[in-house]
């Protein structure tokens, strides 16, 4: 019970300063903060329950020792003095060594498959270029959202100007609808010639974008076939559209898509005049069953539709150098044009994907801690059951010692015992391994929950750890003196 208490109260202090490091990581992680942050942390639950698992663990591992003690069995006990513990107990301490073991495992191979698909999900092409790409929202003066459509467009285009004539940036871009990656812009369509459906329920869906002619430079994704958007394409001439990729594979696969007509019910007929490449909008993982894109141009949008605009309409930058250096001197040129005017929601394309990995990242860092924490448990565990054992076996090893055995014979002796407890233990995990890590198939990208890399590398690493462990109870074996050890009880 003593030992449960400390252990207790050393596990609280550490908990205290766990919490901290953990609230740290976690505001740093969640782009939207932690929800009820402040309540969080170390009250008298907390206190009451960490009392009561220290008696506990006091209570089942001090009780099973202290009955057999209670009623000993005088004839075993006297022909096992000095050479060793009884068989209970040396299985007893055995079978949780290997049961940390197997649970260390298993916490290193879900932390293994979690760092793999996040490295996976890093690599992915996310269809655009990130490199010192940033988006944000403009928001015009009340004054000049007031005011008629053509001033309205006329203020957005000026302010463009102004944001692209700020020293180191490269490329601007003006865009209406929900930004890769952010929000969901989706519209029904139908393509002319083909069978409209009746309802908007039956009919093919896509995310739309209004974009002006730069969005491409700015954004980086590449041109497949026809053309983009021109100065030409405005509010009186011909409407005009370009899908992405998947648009093109899942609605044209057999036919070229150029001259075909899309109608959306809100912009009306619009000509295919190009094919641009996929982005992501879903995130890296991208599992979303709608991919199907398609932009119209910017200045097509029609004037009932410019008064929302002028609230919040998203700018893309893209700079010679990261974005954060140059957001001030776009946010002064937009003040000299307009004090009234208003910046908001400024992030780099890369805090952008990074957001949408939160939940995997802090799955990730909680499952290597756990891990981490059950590892340094094993590797204690195995190492005080062979020390232990070594100190009840050194008359046992001092007669050996005096028959002539070598120090890499009890080398050879402690290290077996212990790797075969280690092996078991492995073997065990790899098992529960294999059931459990499939309950984290949802998380995972790239990689399948019985990825045989990561269950080999957490394998060859918990043995090294184990190894580690056994070598110095076995190395500290060698070094008994068989006339001290003679005479050790």
């Amino acid at each position: 019970m003593l030992l449960a208490i400390i252990g207790g109260a050393l596990g609280l202090a550490l908990s205290v300063w766990g919490v901290r490091l953990g609230m740290k990581l976690a505001l740093n992680i969640l782009p939207d903060g932690l929800p009820r942050a402040e309540q969080i942390g170390i009250d008298a639950h907390v206190l009451l329950f960490c009392l009561a698992v220290s008696l506990a663990v006091g209570l089942l591992f001090g009780l099973a020792p202290a009955l057999k003690t209670g009623n000993p069995d005088l004839s075993e006990t006297l022909n096992n003095a000095g050479r060793g513990s009884s068989a209970s107990r040396s299985i007893t301490q055995n079978a949780l060594v290997v049961s940390e073991l197997a649970m260390a495992l298993i916490l290193l191979a879900g932390a293994g498959l979690m760092i793999r698909s996040l490295a996976r999900l890093w690599a992915v092409n996310p269809g655009f270029n990130t490199k010192n790409t940033a988006a944000f929202y403009l928001a015009l003066a009340p004054s000049v959202s007031k005011s008629s459509p053509h001033e309205i467009r006329a203020n957005i285009e000026q302010a463009r100007d102004r944001i692209a004539s700020v020293p180191g940036v490269e490329s601007v871009a003006l865009l209406e609808g929900s930004l890769p990656m952010q929000g969901d812009s989706e519209d029904p369509f139908w393509i002319q010639g083909k069978p409209k459906a009746l309802s908007d329920n039956d009919k093919p869906w896509a995310l739309w974008y209004e974009v002006d002619p730069n969005y491409l430079n700015a954004m980086g994704i590449p041109l497949l076939r026809g053309r983009f958007f021109a100065r030409e394409d405005s509010l009186h001439s011909r409407p005009v559209a370009v899908i992405d990729e998947s648009f093109a594979t899942q609605y044209f696969p057999n036919e070229d898509p150029l001259g075909k007509v899309i109608v959306d019910d809100y912009k009306g007929p619009t000509e295919v005049v190009g094919v641009v490449g996929h982005a992501k909008h879903w995130g890296l993982d991208d599992k979303n069953a709608l991919h199907a894109q398609m932009y119209f141009p910017f200045a097509q949008i029609r004037d009932k539709a410019m008064p929302m605009i002028a609230k919040g309409v998203a700018v893309i930058v893209r700079s010679h150098k990261a974005p954060g250096t140059v957001f001030g001197s776009i946010r002064s040129a937009i003040a000299e044009m307009n004090s009234e005017h208003v910046i908001f929601k400024f992030a780099t394309m890369e805090e952008t994907i990074s957001a949408t990995l939160t939940d995997r990242r802090l799955f990730m860092i909680l499952l290597v801690s756990f891990a981490i924490l059950a590892l340094l448990l094993a590797s204690m565990g195995i190492y005080g059951v062979l020390s232990y054992l070594v100190s009840r076996q050194t008359h046992e090893i001092g007669i050996r010692l005096a028959l002539g055995a070598q120090a890499n014979d009890v080398l050879r002796l402690i290290l077996g015992e212990g790797m075969g407890m280690a092996a078991i233990g492995i073997a065990i995990g790899l098992a529960g391994a294999l059931a459990l890590t499939r309950l984290l198939s949802g998380f995972l990208y790239g990689v399948t929950p019985s990825d045989p890399v990561t269950f080999a590398a957490v394998a060859l690493l918990l043995t090294a750890v184990a190894a580690g462990a056994c070598y110095v109870p076995a190395r500290r074996a060698t070094r008994v003196d068989p006339i001290v050890a003679l005479h050790y009880e």
